[in-house]
């Protein structure tokens, strides 16, 4: 598995197992240590072992963030990506090849592979001949830095992963030869040197990397590196084989709160010989620019953009950082490598594809992705299709932009339902995800006209913006084979919005286009019919005037927060399409608190009421909870904490997970989410953001009439935490003698990588307890000196304990300190 932007526990690695995973469940994904990817109909992931075992092409290539797993074959299109949910400790092992059958009939020997000078708790071994290129399974699942492999006599070329999670990684790298005894191959982490991409930019660092080795045949090892940890290999020179490097780089101290302005995605390969300094330098002025623009879903949210270079071969991993959403990222790439791509939202569930991209050296055209109205787009591989009897019904790419890019939100739910001219209802399924495929029953052979419904639902704390989408397609069908169906698709765009998909008031020009799948453009005359919009969610329609290109002229009420539309098309053949999007894109009033029908929410918590304190360790965590209730009972709810105002927040923190709302009777549940994986410096990375954030929580009626939707249902704080030393002096001390009393307040750092730093300025009490009593007393207060430190005197009167305690400030959580005995004679 691979992490994108080292903000997890998560290893750079090949993906060999998956079953089951959160909610990957029922997905198809089936990986074997013997065998290769595939990519099933753009969804399903499996591995298909050969007659041999040997695990063979196609190439694929997999990232992950915030733990989810996306595998694509290289050389696809970006469509054809499948996503799954795993968690973040989830560890995953290198593709293992097997030895042919006459190789493993030789006489082989006992070959012990050991990482020596390092702390191993995890390591993965390969094996090649360095005649034939085959490659040896090892069993690297064993305990400490070694590992045994039986090799037949040969020349053979072994590499070492050591990849441990915040700390250096390394590719170690040894040629040996096999005779007719046992022998041990050593890989001394001591003789491997630091490798990297690195510009003339000073202030630029890594925010992710992957570094892995290529073997002929297009075979590898690897992957090391994750985020920003150094990455060390050992000097080779074997003919054919490559260091390949990735390194995505950005401005020293982002974080998905506070993006880069820039982001440079530099490649480089080392082939036949790793010199001694295995650095490559490139100068910012001969790599390729562009300004990319990053719309907002309605709302100030993360995103991360990521990258795999191809080689034309298992090229390697995704790998990004956070990207400015709702404004502009210039990016620098090395020229003439081909880049594929992708960007998540927030909790990485809403994904755009796309489209690889190689650029020549000086500044390029740049491009927009995620610009409202997000909208249906379809798959570059199709959509659903008649085979004979039956048709697919598969549509997932609900939440694409303007610029066509599809989209993907796995936190959706759709519904299908397929009825004939005459009213049979040959399909109908509701509550599945994206990735949920609808199969008919058996349908008339004769040409028949049928209608297709699908709606779209999402409710998520990442996204202000299409809400609701719902396709009324109706088109006509026969018996045919493997056809996809010639289903209408419409584009809206709308020139004007802002960055988060906002229209001031006034006059906005609404463009529309259609096109038929699968039928000549001049047969089909797809045309625009219609266009209406709302500003009440869809109570009510106005029509607006169409012009012969299917653009029409909206005015925009200045008391309108969000605006729906509705595009109807037809074409020549008898088809049909009636799309609504609400929540379209927003307009210039606030959006208020929502609450429709009976639906409410109480007894909302954080971290069971106390303040939220955050050192500057990872994998920290908390809870947030509600109760909601409904007559028809509770379908959902989730909820997320903010920083500044609701709709251009600061920085957000979204529950890692969707809330999980537990039913408590017919008409309440409680809703609980898990805030996990919080890595200061990397989720926030700015001590500004210490002080109170506010719950935006919602729910829904389980019979649909109802919900409920509060920016600030509850205030928490979120506060840096904070360490108080106290050391009384001397120990043992004569009675009525003085007592000299230091300390230190510190507090947790979220800027930097420096642990806690003293706190200046701040009052702390001096208090002492006598020995055999339970109550502290207050002597003094004193005040923290410009490096946190404490220093006062006291007389010593009788045997006790003396502490510092600090109550806190509205960033900074309260500390005391543990109190020192002394003893007074």
């Amino acid at each position: 598995m691979a992490t994108a932007s080292g903000g997890g526990p998560a290893t750079v690695g090949a993906v060999s197992s998956v079953k089951d995973a959160a909610l990957g469940v029922g997905r198809g994904f089936e990986m074997g240590d013997k065998g290769r990817v595939e990519l099933i109909d753009g969804r399903d992931v499996r591995m298909v072992a050969d007659a041999q075992g040997a695990a063979q092409a196609p190439r694929y290539s997999v990232a992950s963030v915030q733990g989810t797993v996306s595998v694509r074959p290289t050389g696809k299109s970006a469509a054809d990506r499948m996503t799954a949910k795993l968690p973040l400790t989830a560890r995953t092992k290198a593709r293992r090849s097997v030895p042919t059958a006459a190789n493993a009939a030789a006489s082989t020997y006992s070959v012990k592979l050991s990482i020596t000078n390092a702390d191993v708790r995890s390591k993965l071994f390969y094996v090649w001949d360095r005649r034939t290129w085959t490659s040896y399974a090892v069993n690297s699942d064993t305990a400490g830095g070694s590992s045994t492999v039986k090799l037949p006599p040969g020349d053979y070329f072994s590499v070492a992963l050591h990849n441990d999670w915040q700390e250096p990684s390394y590719l170690l790298t040894s040629t040996f030869s096999v005779g007719s005894v046992a022998r041990t191959v050593t890989f001394d982490e001591r003789a491997a040197k630091e490798t990297a991409v690195r510009t003339d930019d000073t202030t630029a660092t890594r925010h992710a990397s992957a570094v892995w080795i290529s073997v002929p045949g297009g075979d590898l090892a690897g992957f090391a590196g994750s985020g920003a940890d150094k990455v060390y290999v050992t000097p080779f020179s074997v003919s054919g084989v490559s260091l390949r490097l990735h390194e995505v780089l950005g401005k020293k101290g982002a974080s998905a709160s506070v993006p880069s302005p820039y982001r440079y995605d530099l490649t480089h390969s080392f082939t036949t010989t790793v010199p001694a300094s295995p650095v490559k330098t490139v100068r910012t002025s001969a790599l390729a620019k562009s300004v990319t623009k990053v719309g907002a879903p309605g709302t100030r949210t993360t995103a991360a953009l990521q990258s795999v270079p191809s080689f034309g071969e298992e090229t390697g991993v995704y790998i990004g950082a956070a990207v400015p959403v709702g404004g502009s990222v210039t990016e620098y790439a090395t020229p003439s490598i081909t880049y594929s791509r992708l960007m998540a939202y927030g909790t990485g569930e809403l994904s755009l594809n796309l489209p690889d991209r190689t650029s020549a050296a000086g500044t390029g055209a740049g491009e927009t992705l995620g610009a409202a109205p997000l909208q249906p787009v379809r798959r570059e591989e199709g959509g659903s299709k008649r085979n004979f009897g039956k048709m697919s019904l598969y549509e997932p790419s609900t939440f694409g932009d303007t610029t066509g890019h599809s989209g993907i939100d796995s936190r959706a739910t759709y519904s299908y339902k397929l009825t004939s001219s005459d009213g049979v209802t040959y399909a109908q399924a509701d509550g599945l995800d994206a990735y949920g495929r609808v199969t008919s029953s058996s349908l008339p052979s004769f040409q028949r006209t049928y209608t297709l419904d699908q709606t779209v639902h999402r409710r998520v704390p990442y996204s202000r913006l299409s809400t609701d989408v719902r396709n009324e397609w109706t088109f006509r069908s026969e018996y045919e084979e493997g056809r996809e169906l010639p289903l209408i698709d419409a584009r809206l765009s709308i020139p004007g919005l802002d960055g988060f998909g906002r229209a001031a008031a006034g006059t906005v020009r609404v463009q529309a286009s259609a096109t038929t799948r699968t039928t000549d453009a001049a047969e089909a005359n797809t045309r625009i019919t219609g266009l209406a919009y709302s500003t009440d969610d869809g109570t009510t329609w106005t029509d607006l005037a169409v012009a012969a290109d299917g653009s029409a002229t909206l005015d925009v009420p200045a008391t309108a927060s969000f605006v729906s539309l509705r595009v109807t098309a037809a074409d020549e053949q008898g088809g049909s399409l009636r799309r609504t999007i609400a929540r379209a894109f927003a307009g210039p009033a606030p959006h208020g608190d929502e609450t429709v029908g009976a639906t409410r929410i109480s007894n909302v918590t954080v971290n069971a009421g106390k303040p939220v304190e955050l050192t500057d360790e990872p994998l920290q965590d908390f809870k947030a909870k509600f109760t909601a209730t409904a007559p028809s009972g509770i379908a959902s709810g989730d909820m997320y904490l903010y920083k500044g105002s609701y709709d251009t927040p600061d920085a957000v923190l979204y529950g890692t997970w969707p809330a999980a709302c537990t039913k408590v009777n017919a008409t309440t549940s409680t809703c609980e989410a898990h805030f996990a994986y919080i890595h200061p410096r990397w989720t926030l990375g700015r001590n500004s953001l210490a002080g109170t954030w506010k719950l935006a929580a919602w729910a829904e009626a389980a019979d649909g009439t109802g919900h409920v939707d509060l920016h600030a249902a509850k205030s928490a704080p979120l506060l840096r935490d904070a360490t108080l030393t106290a050391n009384a002096a001397p120990e043992p001390v004569t009675k009525g003698k003085t007592l000299t009393i230091t300390g230190k307040l510190s507090r947790a750092d979220w800027e930097t990588l420096g642990g806690h730093h003293g706190y200046a300025g701040q009052k702390a009490k001096l208090q002492f307890r006598k020995k055999g009593t339970s109550t502290y007393t207050t002597v003094k207060t004193i005040t923290t000196d410009s490096s946190g430190n404490l220093k006062t005197t006291a007389r010593a009167t009788t045997d006790g304990y003396w502490r510092y305690t600090f109550a806190g400030t509205s960033t900074t959580a309260p500390a005391t300190a543990t109190g020192d005995y002394v003893d007074v004679r």
